[in-house]
């Protein structure tokens, strides 16, 4: 695209009226953004216990919660319990539980107990439903049990018969009815708090915000120039990748087999006591021994591992491994070829270094890594102490 067309068509798009007003939109202080837990499915499960407890301090007593109730008792999955018996339930001793046995609701009342999983850009595993239902049909034999799986669009679960799909619409508009009828009643704060959340639940699981029409308008009518900058935006994890390597390069570290994702490396006292594979193991240069930091976009981690390599010319890993193992907190490795005996997880948001310096960028990479600068140094001094051996291990010729 010619630097003069672009110039005209970004002046037709900051002048659209669309763009002003989603602009204005997204800059709305939103709770649940400030946070960063719109999508955190434990968060809504949380949110969800809150207004559903009688005794919240949301002031709304039994209102939202006898309105879930006779959603979930209008389901055709329910034939035990109807409507009626929803509004003759005694609600002054009603308990919510969270995270119980890892379930991630429960509704307890005398007679009935309701159990909720909340399925927010996840699925089941380890055949949790099946589990739970066994878990609380144990723990309640007095009461009528009730299961529930709830998703934005109430998808059905792997057992239908038994878990009754409920979806994030009803939800939203129940909390927009209150908001309407209670206007008068409901604390300023609460009512701003169920407000963001509405607009968390349309915009980023259901997708049906003013914003996201708005965002679809814009680009049907500005497709050629948005395309062309998310062409060019810059790389978040390329960027990050490069500063890190920086910063690891003024610390004098060795590196190795690095990519966009990962960024392999050690000291220069390791390196000579290192075998190197002929056979490539994956690795450029075919180390038995590497530190690697791992970039986990979609998660916003980064991780920290010591990573033995297998190795195919018969290179005794295992005994490297138990070498390590000799270091406090390190573990006996669970893989068979790649072998991890120490690692850490660290949050890092890689969704906000657009926002960001890179001194910003270099500052948080900086806390990250005087949190394993220590391990770092164990294992070169375990590999010290360990010279004689581990040289001779490297001279080995299969």
């Amino acid at each position: 695209m010619e630097l003069e067309e672009l110039r005209k068509k970004y002046d037709w798009l900051i002048n659209d009226i669309n763009f002003d007003e989603l602009e204005l939109g997204l800059k709305k202080p939103n709770i649940f953004e400030v946070l960063g837990i719109s999508n955190h499915e434990i968060r809504h499960s949380n949110f969800l216990s809150w207004l559903l407890n009688p005794e919240g301090s949301h002031g709304l007593e039994d209102v939202f919660l006898k309105r879930f109730l006779r959603e979930v008792f209008s389901s055709e999955v329910n034939e035990e319990i109807d409507q009626i018996e929803v509004s003759e339930l005694n609600y002054s001793s009603v308990e919510i539980r969270r995270e119980w046995k890892n379930v991630d609701l429960l509704i307890i009342t005398e007679t009935i107990v309701v159990c909720v999983e909340n399925k927010i850009g996840s699925s089941e595993h380890s055949n949790q439903l099946e589990r739970y239902k066994k878990l609380v049909n144990q723990e309640f034999q007095d009461k009528k049990c009730v299961f529930v799986y709830l998703t934005p669009f109430g998808d059905h679960s792997s057992d239908i018969d038994n878990y009754i799909p409920i979806s994030y619409e009803p939800i939203i508009d129940y909390l927009e009815r209150i908001l309407k009828v209670y206007s008068g009643s409901v604390n300023e704060s609460v009512s701003t708090y169920i407000q963001d959340y509405i607009v968390i639940l349309k915009r980023e699981l259901m997708e049906s915000d003013k914003s996201i029409e708005l965002s679809k308008r814009i680009y049907k009518n500005h497709r050629e120039i948005l395309d062309f900058i998310i062409e060019h935006k810059p790389d978040s994890l390329d960027r990050v990748n490069n500063l890190l390597v920086e910063l690891l390069q003024e610390k004098g570290y060795v590196f190795s087999s690095n990519t966009k994702r990962y960024v392999r490396f050690t000291t220069r006292k390791i390196d000579e006591l290192t075998y190197k594979n002929e056979n490539s193991n994956g690795w450029k240069d075919g180390e038995s021994f590497l530190f690697q930091f791992e970039f986990w976009e979609p998660q916003n981690k980064i991780s920290f591992k010591t990573v033995i390599s297998p190795s195919p010319d018969g290179y005794d890993t295992d005994r490297l491994s138990e070498i390590l193992q000799e270091i406090k907190d390190f573990r006996e490795p669970k893989g068979k070829k790649w072998l991890v005996n120490k690692s850490k997880v660290y949050k890092f948001d890689l969704d906000a270094i657009y926002e960001k310096t890179d001194a910003e960028v270099t500052d948080q990479l900086l806390k990250i890594y005087k949190r394993v600068e220590g391990i770092i140094s164990s294992v070169e001094e375990k590999f010290i102490e360990h010279e004689e051996e581990l040289m001779k291990m490297k001279n080995f010729k299969g």
